[in-house]
């Protein structure tokens, strides 16, 4: 197990972020050696396995600063283990970047009495986010058990969260699987980016509906990286219409055909930003083990845009907007040539070969006549 892993379960009353910062600042040992996050519990640095991790500071514990607001939410399901939220577009999901009032964390605060407290004070219940600009399906952990068993389903790809996306273009394979590690961008600390040395991302893909311009696409995630679908359809070469972050706006629609233009204005209208939503969410319930599966409609924006595109737009091939950067090398992309037969080839010869090939047999011959006439000893 991870040192930051190990140190959150056997500290549950901190983050794994408070958590990760003293590791950062050399203040968890082994044997007196200084450990990384990514050590593995059980695997001493200086031959002993059995030594006594020692920790010099325990994170400082701040007093929350989130005050219960009273915030409408869509309660789709609720029990005393947990419950499913569908989450509005423009809420962020808890406290940070400046941003301290209307979060989604404050919310769950007021109408929920008992919430999980193993990821801190300012995200209670919250295992698992959405972008402040995505909506849809969420669960939230009401007690510390729950939360854990979910976050292990989390972790062992059995708890599935599917997306539905309008992507610009058509995507070359209709359905495959994307691997690509992410990692933030170093030219811009906002964005994430696919970089060779990030963190393993993989989104699974189905094209559900194509148009001239565009298609319905669902996803479904096997990690969870910030940002992910929207930067792994931009790798693709595909963005997220209206992904204000991955060139989902005017970087793409001055690609699209001109004939299109009245299409594109209306869809970026009523795009507010990436037309991506959480409709559905699977799970084993964390008491009963029971399957659970909650599925929910197409926002507004999302089915404006697909009744746009269905009325205006008709079906091609193929039509990808961005060539994805070569970071790895991928067998897909490797032109096949067909292996033939070739012909052989026969020169003719120069005339000056001609001649000194003559002139060869010219003094063969000679030598042949002279060599008659000389008599047999």
């Amino acid at each position: 197990m991870r040192l930051d892993k190990y140190l959150q379960h056997k500290y549950p009353e901190y983050s794994r972020t408070d958590l990760q910062k003293i590791i950062a600042e050399g203040k968890v040992l082994q044997n007196g050696k200084v450990l990384q996050k990514n050590f593995q519990v059980g695997i001493a640095p200086c031959g002993n396995p059995h030594a006594e991790i020692e920790i010099l500071q325990m994170p400082e514990k701040k007093e929350s600063l989130l005050e219960p607001e009273n915030i409408p939410l869509n309660i789709v399901f609720e029990d005393e283990h947990l419950v499913i939220i569908n989450k509005p577009r423009n809420m962020v999901m808890h406290p940070g970047n400046g941003i301290s009032k209307g979060t989604l964390a404050a919310g769950l605060l007021w109408h929920f009495k008992t919430l999980s407290k193993i990821n801190g004070p300012l995200r209670p219940g919250i295992l698992h986010r959405l972008d402040k600009d995505t909506p849809g399906l969420l669960v939230v952990a009401k007690t510390d058990f729950a939360h854990k068993e979910l976050t292990r389903q989390l972790e062992e790809r059995t708890l599935e969260r599917t997306y539905r996306a309008v992507i610009w273009g058509i995507l070359r394979d209709r359905e495959g699987t994307i691997s690509a590690p992410i990692e933030r961008d170093q030219k811009n600390r906002l964005k994430m980016a696919v970089q060779a040395n990030g963190k393993t991302a993989v989104t699974n893909y189905k094209t559900l509906e194509t148009f001239s311009i565009a298609s319905l696409v669902e996803f479904k995630l096997d990690t969870g990286r910030t940002h992910q679908i929207r930067v792994h359809a931009r790798y693709l070469g595909n963005p997220v219409i209206g992904d204000p972050v991955y060139d989902g706006r005017e970087e793409s629609a001055k690609r699209i055909a001109p004939i299109y233009r009245s299409v594109v204005e209306n869809l970026l209208e009523i795009a507010p930003a990436q037309l991506l939503q959480s409709c559905r969410i699977k799970f084993k319930h964390p008491k009963t083990k029971k399957t659970m599966e909650f599925k929910i409609e197409d926002d507004e924006p999302l089915s404006k845009a697909l009744d746009l595109l269905r009325q205006n737009t008709g079906d091609t091939a193929s039509l990808q907007l961005f060539p994805p950067p070569q970071i790895f090398a991928n067998p897909d992309d490797i032109v096949q040539v067909e292996e033939y037969e070739e012909e052989e080839f026969v020169s003719r010869p120069t005339r000056a070969e001609r001649y000194a090939a003559t002139k060869i047999k010219r003094a063969l011959k000679k030598e042949l006549r002279a060599r008659s006439l000389v008599p047999a000893q």
